[in-house]
């Protein structure tokens, strides 16, 4: 393994000092990284086990029911893409600066899903949003979350990875994304019915849980008050991927139990916009990748 000072400055990880992975090596060896001690390897299986129980516990016992309901099946595949596309960054982002930069570009397009996904799933769950805000809630949504969040983070990482504020700026977005995404439930809040008050709890914690996974990223605590301590087990981002988990559990269950079976199932009006959002988000981030990772090639990255 090597210290922060044989290391690329874009590959570096404040107040780490040593865990790195050597880099330019063949990709059959960060895929067996997977086994061995380094200061990325819980940042990939704090990701990667709540994956695969996400996707046998949830997604697939929802495909297989009689009646899947596809608000719950959109929400479940962005958090198993958020998880995916995390932890598949941390395992195989170190071969190389423009490795680094392809491998978090496809993070922040799992985030980006992530984020499309809570949004749609409480859009088509939601039976007391106002007509106003029903038919401008998912453009203005996929706006708040590929121009404002996802496009603002792809472009600081690619044009100014060095620049002192991005995680600020990266964080604020995010703030104001999470925000937006509670909308469709502002009225159950308002006025919420003893049966809704076990559900609007988890929607609540999933909130709580996101600001605390915001102190472990922004402040990077506990490693910055002992730098080298905490470099293989236990720094601000493994425990950042911990409440992140705690989110996206809360949010699984809150759908649960807030969309009902509906007879159209995709044929729905509500589920065929979803659809048709979710495809978008697709488009968007492919197109985005391809334009990102062309001008990734023509810099030069220390």
């Amino acid at each position: 393994m090597l210290s922060h000072e044989e290391v690329p400055h874009l590959l570096k990880r404040s107040h780490v000092v040593s865990g790195y992975r050597p880099l330019h090596q063949p990709h059959h060896f960060y895929l067996r990284s997977a086994f061995e001690p380094h200061n990325e390897v819980l940042n990939v299986w704090t990701h990667f086990l709540p994956a695969v129980a996400l996707v046998v516990f949830y997604l697939l016992p929802e495909m297989m029911s009689e009646a899947p309901r596809p608000p719950v099946l959109v929400l479940h595949s962005g958090i198993a893409f958020l998880l995916l596309c995390s932890s598949f960054a941390h395992l195989l982002h170190s071969r190389s600066p423009l490795d680094h930069i392809f491998w978090f570009l496809i993070d922040f397009s799992g985030i980006a899903l992530f984020g499309v996904s809570i949004g749609l799933q409480r859009f088509s769950c939601s039976d007391d949003m106002g007509f106003f805000m029903r038919i401008t809630y998912l453009p203005l949504l996929l706006l708040v979350v590929l121009g404002l969040q996802y496009f603002s983070t792809c472009y600081l990482f690619v044009f100014k990875p060095t620049w002192e504020r991005r995680l600020e700026l990266r964080m604020a977005s995010c703030f104001f994304l999470a925000c937006w995404l509670y909308i469709p439930l502002y009225s159950r809040y308002t006025g919420a019915t003893d049966d809704e008050a076990d559900t609007l709890r988890l929607h609540s914690r999933a909130f709580q849980w996101l600001l605390v996974s915001g102190v472990f990223m922004g402040a990077q605590v506990p490693e910055r008050f002992a730098p080298g301590v905490f470099d293989i087990v236990g720094y601000g981002h493994q425990l950042f991927h911990l409440c992140i988990n705690m989110v996206a559990w809360n949010l699984v269950e809150a759908a649960e139990r807030d969309c009902k079976t509906v007879d159209d199932g995709w044929r729905a009006p509500a589920n065929v916009a979803i659809g048709v959002s979710f495809g978008l988000t697709f488009v968007a981030i492919v197109a985005n990748m391809v334009f990102m990772m062309r001008r990734a090639i023509k810099n030069k990255y220390e």
